[in-house]
């Protein structure tokens, strides 16, 4: 049945990982703090273009590195849904993220370097969309003890909520969140609400893998958390699902070290996948992003990833 409990749908996407969102903070992401606001810039890859864009977004990552710029960014491919490139960037508070922003306006250099980059990046992209977000704490699950640095992909679950029943959202996510707490699952993950950037109300929700065999292991437990809900609950988020979301989108994405720019922390929780073979000496300390402070200064970034908003001219 189409409708059958689609919030218990993604209550078994939720137990797919072990690890969820490790929030980048605006110096370093810090392994079990998600960031406060986080900043997503989303490409969307030409067909067949995928390697040739890895290979040039390398640019951005050797010229923050150069600049020594202080925020870092995790750049992620898409495995389902649109051929796209996610690059995330958190920070400490819409503040924080003006004051990146600022920093990177007055860098002229390394602004000037970017613009040159973006344009040449153009080669490669049909398009491209800036989203920011807040984190929803009273949302999420176990948010501390997320790990992202070393995990290899990221489950993002969106939820397209009707105007008027951000309410009812809040509510089921609530509901799932004491179904999980009442069993030995333990899997966390991280909620952030859309501010900018899509149609609204959309939440998003962060899950990162080690492997993708925490999938198939996932499927199992779901049928844990669907005893822990029982029939009144579910028959209830039936109901929510059914009259106030639009709908749910999940997609799968695989963490890309040689397009991302992540701190010196990441680094030495993962040096091996973190370092690919051929950039080892080139990038001993990561500092921040030079899509980071682009997209700073773009629209958004999310850290461990945000990607570009165009840096100002000169």
């Amino acid at each position: 049945m189409m409708k059958k409990t689609l919030f218990l749908a993604v209550a078994v996407c939720l137990v797919l990982s072990c690890v969820s969102l490790a929030g980048a903070q605006t110096s370093a992401p810090a392994p079990g703090t998600p960031p406060k606001v986080i900043t997503i810039f989303r490409e969307e890859v030409k067909v067949g273009k995928g390697a040739a864009h890895e290979k040039f977004e390398t640019n951005f990552v050797r010229a923050s590195a150069r600049a020594k710029w202080p925020t870092h960014y995790l750049a992620m491919t898409a495995l389902s849904g649109p051929s796209e490139a996610w690059y995330l960037t958190g920070y400490d508070s819409f503040a924080a993220w003006e004051q990146d922003r600022e920093a990177a306006e007055k860098a002229t250099a390394f602004s000037a370097e970017l613009d040159q980059l973006f344009e040449k990046d153009a080669e490669f992209l049909t398009g491209g969309r800036n989203i920011v977000a807040f984190f929803r704490d009273d949302l999420s699950y176990n948010p501390t003890t997320m790990d992202v640095p070393k995990a290899r992909y990221m489950r993002v679950i969106t939820y397209r909520v009707r105007p008027g029943h951000e309410g009812d959202f809040v509510e089921a996510a609530k509901t799932i969140r004491t179904a999980y707490e009442n069993t030995e699952v333990k899997v966390p993950w991280a909620v952030y609400q859309v501010t900018a950037g899509v149609p609204g109300p959309t939440f998003l929700i962060f899950l990162a893998m080690k492997s993708l065999q925490e999938s198939d292991e996932g499927i199992a437990r779901g049928k844990i958390i669907q005893a822990a809900l029982g029939e009144e609950n579910g028959k209830k988020l039936d109901k929510l699902a059914s009259e106030s979301f639009i709908n749910i989108e999940s997609n799968l994405f695989n963490f890309s070290p040689k397009m991302s720019y992540v701190s010196p922390d990441w680094v030495a929780a993962n040096p091996e996948f973190w370092t690919p073979k051929a950039e080892m000496a080139s990038r001993a300390v990561p500092a921040a992003g030079r899509k980071a402070a682009a997209r700073t200064k773009k629209e958004g970034a999310l850290t461990p990833a945000g990607k570009k908003e165009e840096p100002p001219k000169q």
